[in-house]
């Protein structure tokens, strides 16, 4: 919910709360009246009153007890509902409280993106100031034509492309295992199967993103599970307590640029993903994240229909939308999309993932 929502709600049980107290104020005012009623019908019996008027004013005394009880239970009643409005009201402030704090975090994460954006605008700015230095140095000097460069040089051979592809789910109520398990169907599929490897790692922990990335020098790291607050909830690793560890992207950028060759592209497959996502372009080129919140199967079918694009030999935007429209024709219309973050440099309506040789 949103701080207006959780606002809204305030208000509500606080008005609630007037109303009740309002309702047991005037049950207390009638109990308090029959029973003072009761009083005087008592108070009228003396020695010189006949059995029958006796009788009478007893009665009248006995029914103005009932109709006190009566206001007592209203009283009563009103008091339960106080009681819970109070605790609905102290959970509703502890979620405003939660939210406003989320709010001004996420506020901070975007100054920072922005100033970090800035920064790295200029840099791009004083480096290709300094290419086209070297540029016009490089033009000025005498060109010198050596034998040996007349030699044929052999083209390079075709790399295969590596993707690291790790899910967590310490709270055990997501189907990552499915959504892989339906990416490597639809890649074993795939028209160019034989050119991308996918490195399955489940439950995975922060480690293992280090340790995936030294093992397998990733062209794509891939993140199926929970996020939101501009960090991923990785695994803790344990088996009889299994629990989830925040990692922020600030934290996420340092360790995907810990390595000589950091990936092209992240896939960050999850829930609110998108906010804060541009300082990982400080160790990658391409970020795929989405702004809403997105269901198991939703995600499921995008990730396969991405990767059987990729394995495809089509381009990172054509992938995205590929993903994004299977998901659509499934039926499952959640409104959500995927947004693809880049740096200047890169045009992902040209950049294709999958190499493919002439004889292919």
């Amino acid at each position: 919910m949103s701080e207006k929502q959780y606002r809204d709600k305030i208000a509500t049980i606080k008005k609630q709360q007037a109303i009740e107290e309002k309702a047991m104020a005037k049950a207390r005012s009638a109990a308090a009246k029959h029973r003072a009623d009761g009083a005087k019908e008592v108070a009228k019996i003396s020695a010189r009153t006949s059995e029958s008027m006796a009788r009478t004013y007893r009665r009248n005394a006995e029914s103005a007890e009932s109709k006190a009880a009566r206001e007592d239970t209203k009283v009563s009643a009103a008091s339960n509902k106080l009681g819970n409005l109070a605790k609905d009201l102290a959970n509703a402030q502890t979620n405003l409280d939660r939210e406003t704090q989320a709010a001004a975090r996420r506020e901070e994460a975007k100054r920072k993106a922005d100033a970090r954006a800035a920064d790295q605008a200029d840099a791009r700015r004083r480096q290709a100031e300094k290419n086209h230095a070297r540029e016009v140095a490089r033009l000025s000097r005498p060109t010198v034509r050596y034998v040996h460069e007349l030699r044929t040089v052999p083209a390079p051979k075709v790399e295969q492309l590596r993707v690291l592809y790790l899910t967590a789910n310490p709270e055990q109520n997501l189907r990552t295992d499915a959504e892989v398990r339906g990416v490597q169907d639809q890649v074993r599929r795939a028209l160019h199967r034989d050119r991308i490897t996918i490195d399955y790692r489940p439950a995975a922990t922060a480690e293992d993103l280090i340790a995936g990335l030294n093992d397998l020098r990733p062209h794509v790291v891939h993140f199926s599970g929970h996020a939101g607050d501009a960090a991923l909830l990785f695994d803790n690793g344990s088996v009889e307590a299994p629990e989830g560890r925040d990692v922020p992207y600030g934290l996420l950028a340092r360790a995907l640029g810990a390595t000589d060759v950091p990936p092209v592209l992240v896939v960050l497959n999850g829930c609110d993903t998108l906010a804060g996502a541009d300082v990982l372009l400080e160790s990658t080129a391409v970020v795929v994240a989405t702004a809403s919140s997105i269901s198991d199967l939703a995600a499921s079918v995008f990730a396969a229909k991405f990767y059987a694009a990729i394995a495809a030999a089509q381009t990172i935007d054509a992938a995205v939308d590929q993903g994004s429209v299977s998901v659509d024709l499934a039926g499952l219309d959640e409104g959500w999309k995927l947004d693809v973050l880049t740096r200047t440099d890169v045009d992902t309506a040209q950049r294709v993932l999958v190499q493919v040789s002439s004889v292919d």
